[in-house]
């Protein structure tokens, strides 16, 4: 119990600290720019890169990048952003921005740097994220993604969310942890200079700023959407 309260501080803390440390617009652009230099990265690896049966199945991303250290007590935070697919138009929204946090106890010691993509595969991913947080695994199911051919026998028919995932860093050790991923409403009015609901962004009620158009473009080219 004692644990499980401290893991409870440790979430509270890093979503807190996001929060409170608001990025500036420039860095908000910044994030934007380096989601679309990650999605670039994966989908042209040769033979690792996201099948794109499945990137133009899915009805949204969030691409992110967390920040991991601990020892004894381990801690992971992050910031990125998620985009959602009309599943009728095919058209892209324009990027929400998330953050995540994550608490563990065990025996572990190093640190990481984590960039990750979540395909979101079905309505259920879709509305976690709308709750004010989502925790992974208890909300929505999450599965590795698979690589290669035949990639649709290999997803179970109520899996939420696919996760594609690169590590840079040592890490070691075994940890009980479960990631949470929040809306930072701070950094959306602050990128869109206006109080903007979540709903708002996934439903393109909102015009895509400049800054994003490029991992729109890129996400309509990867989905094979581009005409």
């Amino acid at each position: 119990m004692r644990t499980k309260f401290v893991l409870l501080v440790i979430c509270g803390f890093l979503l807190f600290s996001v929060s409170v440390n608001a990025a500036s617009e420039k860095s908000l652009k910044e994030k934007i720019e380096r989601s679309n230099l990650y999605l670039e990265d994966v989908m042209e690896a040769p033979d690792k890169g996201i099948p794109a049966s499945l990137l133009k199945k899915c009805l949204g991303v969030v691409i992110i990048r967390q920040y991991k250290a601990g020892f004894i007590f381990g801690v992971k935070g992050g910031t990125g952003v998620a985009l959602k697919k009309d599943k009728e138009t095919r058209k892209w929204s324009a990027p929400s921005f998330v953050a995540s946090a994550e608490g563990s106890f065990g025996l572990q010691i190093g640190g990481q740097a984590i960039d990750a993509i979540l395909l979101i595969m079905n309505k259920s991913g879709v509305e976690s994220l709308l709750k004010a947080k989502c925790k992974l695994g208890v909300d929505a199911s999450v599965a590795v993604g698979p690589v290669g051919r035949d990639v649709e026998a290999k997803i179970g028919p109520d899996t939420a969310f696919l996760v594609y995932a690169r590590a840079k860093g040592l890490y070691g050790g075994l940890t009980l942890e479960g990631g949470i991923i929040t809306q930072d409403n701070g950094a959306n009015k602050k990128f869109y200079g206006k109080e903007v609901t979540v709903d708002e962004i996934f439903d393109n009620k909102v015009v895509a700023p400049e800054a994003a158009k490029e991992l729109i473009s890129a996400l309509e080219k990867y989905c094979g959407e581009v005409k």
